[in-house]
């Protein structure tokens, strides 16, 4: 079977894995207890990215509660929230939403906008009722269970602000579903009322394989901590194929260039579709050090060792278009191991070194603007 199809049939079986293996995580991280709160469907997003995190709780420790450091350290806030809550200043948050900066734990995004969720877990759940009572002083009334400070999905430009997260640089209108321990906010109100309903078992970490990804990276994180995170679906390894991207693209397809491309991918066999991946910004004290650590977990440990061989010699040798290989690129080699979980084996790579001088993470940096690029040849384009 050519490789491109054996993606696409790896893929299909991974859908269906997915869809049978919810289980009940534990809470044992603030990215495992964000993650509960985001629907498992996202697990399959055609997209390739199903969720991203940012650990407010975890990066003020670290950082000493500096915000010029934090923002730094920060390349997942891409939502309008989480602009909001790092260029305001506490007296400018508090006026918006009625909440301090040392009141949100961790804010994560998934979906598309304009429809997008963003999840605000509040670092006390007594936070949530007093905030819920302050909406009607800011705007908001309730209508079907939700609040709203507009029309669902309406511009309002004399509203814009950059530094309020309810209306943000459009003036976009939010519909919020408070929980017990913060809220999801969407311009889209039936957005916003499925994730304020989701459980444990019915979110993205109740599913088995992720639920092994966040055990493993939970284990090396265990004298640190986990800033920032992203989780991939299986479709990210449909991203930079060129073979697929021949086939998409061209009306008539060159057979002999086909040919080749195909002959090329013989000899650098893709990396096996996981069930997910979870990509974590690591921070550990002993011994003291930071970087990535990746996540992706398999039905059974020997095709997790395989993926984990096959994507470590990629990181180390298929260059970018840029020419340079992920080693070359951030100094780092992965170090490989296999953790067994209840219902999935995950493959484990860990890229952790000395913490870098201007206090960010070059390495998740690098990977993250690769996979923007679709340029993440460590799992994509075989």
């Amino acid at each position: 079977m050519p490789d491109g199809l054996r993606k696409l049939a790896g893929a299909a079986a991974v859908a269906t894995l997915l869809c049978g293996v919810a289980g009940a995580a534990s809470a044992d991280s603030e990215l495992r207890r964000a993650l509960s709160h985001v629907p498992a469907k996202v697990a399959m997003d055609r997209n390739g990215i199903a969720a991203s995190f940012v650990g407010l709780s975890e990066l003020r420790k670290l950082y000493a509660g500096d915000p010029a450091a934090m923002r730094l350290r920060v390349n997942l806030g891409g939502s309008d929230t989480a602009k909001a809550f790092f260029y305001s200043d506490e007296a400018s948050w508090k006026d918006s939403t009625g909440l301090k900066h040392d009141d949100i734990a961790s804010f994560t995004e998934y979906g598309t906008p304009p429809r997008a969720v963003v999840i605000w877990r509040f670092t006390e759940p007594a936070i949530s009722a007093p905030f819920v009572e302050g909406l009607a002083k800011r705007g908001f009334s309730q209508v079907n269970g939700i609040w709203r400070n507009g029309e669902p999905m309406k511009l309002d430009f004399t509203k814009r602000s950059v530094t309020n997260p309810f209306f943000g640089p459009l003036g976009r209108a939010s519909m919020l579903a408070p929980f017990a321990s913060g809220v999801a906010q969407s311009p889209d109100p039936g957005a916003a009322a499925e994730a304020g309903a989701v459980s444990v078992k019915t979110s993205l970490a109740g599913l088995a394989p992720v639920e092994a990804a966040l055990d493993a990276i939970e284990k090396v994180a265990a004298q640190g901590s986990v800033l920032q995170a992203i989780v991939l679906t299986p479709a990210i390894w449909m991203q930079g194929d060129d073979v697929l991207d021949m086939m998409a693209t061209s009306p008539t397809v060159d057979k002999k260039a086909l040919a080749d491309k195909m002959a090329e991918r013989a000899k650098r066999p893709p990396t096996p579709v996981s069930l997910g991946v979870v990509i974590a910004d690591v921070e550990t004290k002993e011994p003291a050090g930071s970087g990535v650590v990746i996540a992706l977990p398999y039905g059974d440990c020997d095709t997790a060792r395989e993926g984990a061989r096959i994507f470590a010699d990629k990181w180390k040798n298929a260059a970018g278009r840029d020419g340079q290989t992920g080693a070359q690129r951030t100094g780092r080699e992965p170090a490989v191991t296999v953790h067994q979980g209840k219902e999935a084996c995950v493959a484990l790579l860990s890229l952790m070194g000395a913490p870098d001088a201007e206090r960010g993470n070059s390495v998740l940096r690098y990977i993250t603007g690769a996979i923007w690029q679709r340029d993440f040849k460590a799992l994509q384009g075989g």
